[in-house]
């Protein structure tokens, strides 16, 4: 299961967000960037995420773990304030920073591997020694995807987040830079699965349309 870009948000009509989760009984939560918009509501966050029931939980930072709102902008936190914010997560979520692990799902291995925000160079793509039958990877941005194509890093399923799906989309329109973004899963050359999450908050307007909130699921079975 994905969640990404929560942005502060945990209830919504239908319910809060680990009652939902847990309804599904997920085997592995991926957390895919963007916890919060404002740092004093983190705790808050951090205590809903806690709530879900799943030994497997992992995170990947997006770019408002390296922001936080101010007045009507924002500013870019500082290494200590970034650090701080991932030490809070680690006891709710392992965090990945180009890290991975492989871990065994349905007698299979499979590699849960996350990249740091998607602005690392793959030279820190630093994969476990351990061989793995499916390969999971985690970005927040989308635009990982270039460097994995140019590169040839094969996986099964790429998790990613950051547009929200445009947020406000209208006859397909949405805004210039992620218009050119799918949305949901896309099969690449390679055979590989690419996601891209609508994600469950919203930034500078408290408003989706067209594009609601979701939580991703991905069901994993063997090749035929």
């Amino acid at each position: 299961m994905q969640l990404s870009d929560v942005h502060g948000r945990t209830r919504f009509l239908n319910g809060c967000l680990a009652r939902k989760v847990n309804a599904l009984n997920p085997d592995v939560v991926c957390v895919t960037g963007d916890l919060v918009n404002r740092r004093a509501d983190l705790p808050r966050v951090l205590a809903e995420l806690g709530r879900i029931r799943c030994s497997r939980k992992y995170f990947v930072p997006g770019n408002w773990e390296r922001e936080t709102q101010q007045g009507l902008g924002k500013r870019l936190t500082t290494p200590e304030e970034t650090a701080a914010t991932l030490r809070a997560v680690s006891p709710v979520a392992r965090v990945l920073l180009n890290q991975g692990e492989v871990i065994t799902l349905g007698g299979r291995k499979v590699l849960i591997y996350g990249f740091d925000n998607s602005l690392e160079d793959l030279a820190a793509y630093r994969p476990p020694g351990e061989a793995a039958e499916v390969r999971v990877l985690l970005a927040h941005s989308p635009l990982i995807i270039g460097l994995l194509r140019r590169e040839q890093v094969p996986f099964d399923l790429l998790l990613t987040g950051d547009t929200h799906g445009g947020q406000l989309r209208v006859l397909g329109f949405t805004r210039r830079d992620v218009q050119h973004w799918h949305v949901g899963a896309k099969t690449e050359a390679g055979g590989g699965v690419f996601v891209i999450s609508r994600g469950l908050g919203t930034v500078k307007v408290p408003l989706r349309l067209g594009s609601p909130p979701e939580i991703v699921c991905a069901d994993l079975w063997p090749a035929g």
